[in-house]
């Protein structure tokens, strides 16, 4: 009788593993390090070695067999990744892409930021709202609002303080001039207040803050109606009082958007109405890299390596490289421009429009 008991509870023991075994299946480190795209159809990724330029295309369905789609922002803590799609905010581990959390309560998500006190500021566009999620709970605890109207798409964060950028519309009558400072922390006391508003130019959509914070304003731009459009300008700004430091109109300039900069803040780069160009720090010697018109743009100091011989261990060397589409022709093409050889290098081709570029190290 007690052989039949040992048994019984032997196969219960097994059969409770295998049970738990197929409810939580050990998934493989498939991503990790790499180029990671986010598109209509949802994330993909090149591996950093670029033994292949064939990039995986929706890893997000293949791991966790749901799809997602129009992601607008893929950016990384630790060892997660964090995609936002315009009525979402998703967690995934980086390694695995195995889905760990999901914030809902979105109009439009265009961008996020994280924040003091493990949270993240999201920019609601549609809703003209920054939303603070509790990274653990995955839930929106607070919102602020950043005027009637005003269509936030940017935010920039630095110690206690989130800056954020109204971006305005399209049409003349609906432009925007204004950012928004708001605290996240008092000492250890977590916090979201506003704490004021600064005029800066026309429509800023876009910030570098590195040695000193930089905004990027593309003016009055309505495709449909070029007869009102006005000049691009770059501004530097205190953040901390709210000051203007400097503005410099960038001539010849309409529609700048992206900035991005270089490791060590005195090369900027953005897109515009007729190309991709490059600029100083204060906004001089403003030049034209290349006329393709790209929605994306991504810097990056990308490490390579040179095989001498067959024993020997390669080469570890760096280039500078932008990552653009091309809105005019195919936007699910994204190109890599060698900044060092002034010359496109390498073409990868997406299933989807591509929407924004980051890199995981």
């Amino acid at each position: 009788m007690k052989f039949y008991i040992y048994l019984f509870l032997i196969l219960a023991i097994v059969s409770s593993c295998k049970e738990e075994t197929e409810d939580n299946p050990v998934l493989a480190n498939n991503y990790g390090s790499g180029y990671y795209f986010a598109t209509d159809n949802g994330v993909s990724y090149l591996d950093s070695s670029l033994t292949s330029f064939v990039p995986k295309n929706q890893i997000f369905k293949e791991v966790n067999g749901s799809s997602i789609s129009k992601v607008n922002r893929i950016k990384f803590q630790g060892t997660k990744a964090y995609i936002a799609t315009e009525n979402i905010l998703y967690s995934v581990n980086v390694e695995t892409f195995s889905l760990k959390g999901e914030a809902t309560g979105f109009k439009n998500l265009v961008d996020f930021d994280f924040v003091a006190l493990g949270r993240i500021s999201a920019v609601d566009k549609e809703d003209s709202k920054v939303k603070v999620i509790d990274v653990d709970k995955m839930e929106i605890i607070s919102d602020i609002e950043t005027g009637d109207s005003t269509s936030p798409v940017f935010v920039l964060g630095d110690w206690y303080r989130s800056i954020v950028l109204n971006g305005g519309a399209q049409a003349d009558s609906l432009k925007d001039s204004t950012i928004i400072a708001i605290d996240y922390r008092d000492e250890l006391e977590p916090i979201a207040d506003f704490m004021g508003s600064l005029f800066v130019g026309e429509n800023p959509n876009s910030a570098v803050n590195i040695n000193n914070m930089n905004i990027l304003c593309k003016g009055i731009y309505d495709p449909n109606d070029l007869t009102t459009k006005t000049t691009s300008s770059l501004v530097r700004i205190d953040p901390w009082n709210l000051d203007v430091e400097a503005s410099t109109n960038l001539n010849g300039i309409y529609n700048a958007q992206n900035l991005v900069s270089n490791d060590d803040d005195t090369k900027y780069y953005f897109t515009a109405e007729n190309g991709v160009y490059q600029m100083n720090a204060n906004g001089s010697s403003v030049s034209l890299i290349d006329p393709i018109v790209s929605d994306i743009l991504y810097f990056l100091d990308e490490e390579y390596f040179v095989f001498t011989t067959d024993t020997t261990p390669p080469n570890v060397l760096n280039r500078n490289v932008l990552f653009v589409n091309d809105t005019q022709n195919d936007p699910s093409i994204v190109y890599k421009y060698n900044l060092d050889l002034n010359a496109f290098t390498d073409t990868l081709i997406f299933d989807g429009n591509v929407r924004d570029v980051n890199f995981y190290q």
